[in-house]
């Protein structure tokens, strides 16, 4: 009789830990499923430095930020300046609600990376040179620039600072307009530029 009941007793231990055992396993894969994306409980505006996923769509930038962080943005009808090209750098401004991240300005930065060049009013090649990692040069123009960036969807260029100066660097920003692989538009105010790429 008493083994019976050590029996019975070790027989129901043991089923009880079991449906422990059950009971969390199944708590941790409701844990698992559950995907947190932070980003969705702040809806706002934001900007981010990144490159484009290869499960980019003609509707939907698989893009990857600088932390490795992979967000779908829908295009929302938007063009991207420069091209949607897997691989690419990209500056998007997206806009994030509960429902969607949507983008509204995108900028392929790589597209951005040339010598863009025009004719002078004198008739004289000019050229302005983008180079990857922020650098910048002119050739033949009225204006020097050393670096460039872009912020806001807007196309930012730095002159150099000259040495023993107290005045700040000059910044000039740029509305771009058109972005494709031979033709760049940039517009300074009421004053529209249109440079050519030959390279």
């Amino acid at each position: 009789m008493k083994k019976i009941n050590v029996m019975l007793l070790a027989l129901a231990a043991l089923l009880l830990f079991s449906c422990e055992d059950k009971k969390k396993v199944q708590q941790d894969q409701q844990k698992s499923d559950v995907e947190v994306v932070p980003l969705h409980e702040m809806p706002g505006i934001c900007e981010a430095h990144g490159t484009v996923g290869d499960g980019s769509s003609m509707n939907v930038i698989e893009f990857i930020n600088d932390d490795g962080d992979t967000l779908y943005i829908s295009k929302n009808g938007q063009d991207v300046m420069g091209g949607l090209i897997v691989g690419d750098e990209l500056d998007v401004i997206y806009n994030v609600t509960k429902e969607d991240v949507f983008a509204s300005v995108a900028v392929n930065l790589t597209s951005l990376q040339h010598i863009w060049s025009q004719r002078g009013a004198d008739g004289r090649e000019q050229s302005l040179e983008l180079n990857p990692g922020g650098g910048a040069a002119t050739y033949n123009m009225s204006v020097d620039y050393d670096s460039w960036e872009v912020k806001n969807g807007l196309l930012l260029l730095h002159s150099p600072r000259k040495i023993g100066s107290e005045t700040p660097a000059i910044v000039d920003t740029f509305e771009i307009m058109q972005l494709t692989t031979d033709s760049l538009v940039l517009m300074n105010g009421d004053l529209v530029t249109e440079f050519g790429r030959y390279n």
